[in-house]
């Protein structure tokens, strides 16, 4: 009898003359050496024919029984090939009967079924784009787009819009799934960056959807070491849930995970038959406890965990999910990991975590050039409510623009839930008690940092409304390891002015402010930012810092005082004192005073910034626009030369750390200039530094001569005035008709005293 061709060469796929030798007829023998043309001997294969059945070595079980005669070869080679892979099946535990799902849409309704919960649409959306299941080519357009699927659709009629790859190939194009990718811009992601409003069912979603899905592929894949020469047997594939705490990745992530798993039909079945070849051969073939799912013939574990380094690092992972990233601490120092914390932050948790599946995501995509479109996916998975513009998952969200590999969703509760709308009791209330928190909670659009000091209102606008900087800094870094600075005189002050600094030495920053009471406009003026970072790991030469920008700048804005913050700064005010002179008075013409920032401080100047008493120097717009946006991702190389864009984005990053303490600096940012502006603006209205500058305001230094350019009126307190009634005007209107914020207080019978004294 002659063997057709086709069948000559299905057997010869097969290797069915080495493996079932005994069953083949000559003729079959002879048509599969045919076509293998004489390529050479075959390997040896650990499994032998003897007589009616074939049975391995290693005493698997008995595939084959019967008569030769009644023996159908075809039918039972058809069976043993996976019809997916074209690989043999694991013939010593046969798994043929059990579906395999053709892609996240069919695993959600056809193997899960009624078992569990259906997925909301947008659920669906995301996990189904995930696994790049979604065929680009032939799908409405529309569809591709997650705003663009209503939130309340029916999930199982997706297929009217979406085409769905069945075992990674499209059903209508019968593109595979390598060449979408390729060539037809189907994304390979790697990994999800779901950036959602709480309850939202974020966490149900990835644990209880898109990690058991991942779990049915890898079950019901060959494993990868059969199929790829880059994967040992012996290493084991795990999928770890990751959370703030070992509870949490238990609650959160690990439970609804577990639940779907107990709850489906398909895993039981599956269990039921592993437990059936455990009983035929004796050998435990999985464990599945409370905390940790096992599959010894699959070499695969799953299991919950905690953010513990130690933890995180090792594992060669198919998957890992991680929830709250948002919450995670942010690094500290100059390093994004700290080897000796046992706690993993946000960037080394994440980093730990991408770097075990690069071996998994590198052999899968092998796999998918070679033909295997269902290799089985390789993804991380990072589910948050966001905290602040800079946590991990906001940092995410912007990469995703950018790069091709995440998966970026960014969407309020009533967004994603269909059960929930904006006006729904608990978000409408959230929204009455707290908006910001309750943005930042169900809108997912949180502050730039939590806890946020200076509301966005304060200063968005009316603020930085003043003229350019009267200076301009150069950096000079012409001795090693040092960094300090020279000015450059922009514009000049008509009014005398307030100095103040903040000294940072190493890690921070030197900053400096001056700025005047304008009399025309009635105005605080702050005209004057500097600050000097302390670029690559340099330290700030204080000496040299003073001698080219601080003393040259007080003497360009007239500073009839210097005030600075912290105790480094006591040396540079001794000098400036002395450097300065004395004013036409003989009394020192640069007073110089220590003062640390109370925190009403703080509020009074918060005050003034929201009564638009204030003006700072203008700000770029472009760069204000990116500060509000929370674009800025490395203030010390994107704020280099920027100091009112800086100024703004330290408004924008301070928190209240509690009713009687002072602001400090968010995570990741540093608060210098917003120091040195504080104690500028909570200052300049204190009735000893107003004083002189209204003594100061026709003071003439031109020529290296102190002198009173204009004819004035002395008194008995040594205040100066030539125009009287302006000093009455002045003092009262700045500092008497303020509400109970103003920092200061007038003493009304002491200035009627001066004002009759010089001629008032």
């Amino acid at each position: 009898m002659v063997t057709p061709k086709h069948t000559a060469k299905k057997l010869a796929a097969m290797k069915a003359d080495e493996l079932f030798s005994s069953l083949l007829s000559p003729e079959q023998h002879a048509a599969v050496k045919k076509v293998k043309k004489g390529k050479g001997k075959t390997k040896n294969n650990p499994i032998i024919a003897t007589g009616g059945y074939v049975a391995s070595v290693d005493d698997g079980p008995e595939i084959f029984t019967g008569d030769n005669d009644d023996f159908d070869i075809i039918k039972h080679m058809q069976h043993a090939e996976d019809p997916v892979t074209g690989t043999l099946r694991d013939l010593k535990i046969d798994d043929g009967d059990m579906k395999r799902a053709k892609n996240y849409y069919d695993f959600s309704f056809n193997i899960l079924g009624k078992d569990v919960h259906p997925p909301w649409s947008r659920q669906l959306w995301i996990g189904s784009m995930l696994f790049g299941e979604v065929c680009p080519c032939c799908s409405n357009k529309k569809w591709l787009d997650v705003n663009n699927v209503p939130k309340d659709y029916a999930a199982k009629e997706m297929p009217e819009h979406l085409v769905f790859l069945e075992y990674g190939v499209c059903p209508k194009c019968k593109r595979t799934k390598y060449d979408l990718i390729k060539n037809h811009n189907l994304k390979n992601y790697l990994q999800l960056d779901n950036v959602l409003g709480q309850r939202s069912g974020k966490s149900s979603s990835a644990g209880g959807g898109y990690a058991p899905y991942i779990a049915h592929r890898y079950l019901t894949f060959p494993n990868l070491a059969t199929m790829s020469k880059s994967m040992q047997a012996s290493t084991e594939l795990t999928m770890t849930f990751v959370s703030l705490n070992f509870n949490k990745a238990v609650g959160v992530l690990w439970t609804p995970f577990r639940k779907t798993i107990e709850n489906s039909s398909w895993f039981k079945e599956y269990f039921a038959l592993l437990d059936f070849y455990k009983n035929k051969y004796g050998k435990e073939l999985y464990r599945n406890s409370t905390l940790y799912m096992s599959f010894f013939h699959k070499n695969l574990r799953f299991y919950p965990s905690g953010p513990r380094s130690s933890t995180l690092r090792g594992d060669t992972r198919i998957a890992a999910l991680l929830d709250e990233l948002g919450l995670f601490p942010l690094p500290t120092g100059d390093q994004d990991e700290d080897e000796n914390s046992e706690r993993a932050n946000a960037d080394e948790a994440h980093k730990s975590l991408m770097n075990s599946l690069t071996t998994v995501s590198a052999t899968t995509l092998k796999l998918m050039k070679q033909g295997q479109s269902f290799a089985p996916p390789c993804v991380m998975m990072c589910v948050s409510s966001p905290i602040s513009q800079r946590d991990k998952v906001m940092r995410l969200l912007r990469d995703s623009k950018t790069d091709p590999t995440i998966l970026g969703i960014n969407m309020p509760t009533w967004e994603m839930n269909p059960d929930l709308d904006r006006d729904s009791p608990v978000i409408a209330s959230a929204y009455a008690a707290n908006w910001e928190k309750a943005e930042r909670d169900f809108g997912a659009n949180p502050p730039m940092v939590h806890s946020t000091y200076v509301k966005r209102a304060t200063y968005e606008d009316g603020l930085f409304i003043g003229g350019q900087n009267t200076h301009r800094l150069k950096y000079m870094m012409d001795r090693p390891g040092e960094i300090y600075g020279r000015i450059e005189r922009i514009r000049t002050s008509k009014w005398p002015s307030l100095v103040t600094i903040d000294a940072g030495h190493k890690n921070n920053s030197f900053s400096i402010v001056a700025g005047h009471f304008d009399f025309d406009t009635q105005k605080t003026v702050v005209s004057t930012l500097i600050e000097v970072m302390a670029l690559e790991s340099r330290s700030i030469n204080f000496n040299l810092l003073y001698k080219h920008i601080i003393l040259p700048l007080c003497k360009d804005v007239n500073a009839i005082a210097m005030l600075a913050d912290q105790w480094q700064s006591v040396d540079l005010l001794y000098r400036i004192k002395e450097d300065m002179g004395n004013n036409p008075l003989g009394k020192p013409r640069t007073l110089a005073k220590q003062h640390s920032p109370r925190r009403k401080d703080f509020d009074n100047v918060v005050a003034m910034m929201n009564n638009r008493s204030i003006v700072l120097p203008l700000i770029d717009n472009a760069d204000k626009q990116r500060v509000l946006d929370g674009q800025v991702e490395d203030w010390t190389s994107e704020m280099q030369g920027k100091p009112s864009a800086h100024l703004m984005l330290q408004m924008a990053t301070v928190r209240s750390v509690g009713e009687e303490r002072c602001p400090e600096k968010g995570d990741g940012y540093t608060d210098d200039l917003w120091r040195a502006y504080i104690l500028f603006a909570s200052k300049i209205h204190e009735p000893k530094i107003f004083e002189r500058l209204v003594e100061a305001r026709d003071f003439d230094y031109s020529n290296g001569r102190a002198k009173p350019s204009l004819p004035v009126f002395v008194g008995r307190s040594g205040g100066m005035s030539h125009y009287p009634n302006m000093l009455r005007q002045g003092l009262t209107q700045q500092l008497g008709h303020s509400n109970s914020s103003s920092p200061v207080t007038v003493n009304t019978i002491e200035l009627d005293k001066l004002l009759r004294d010089n001629g008032g």
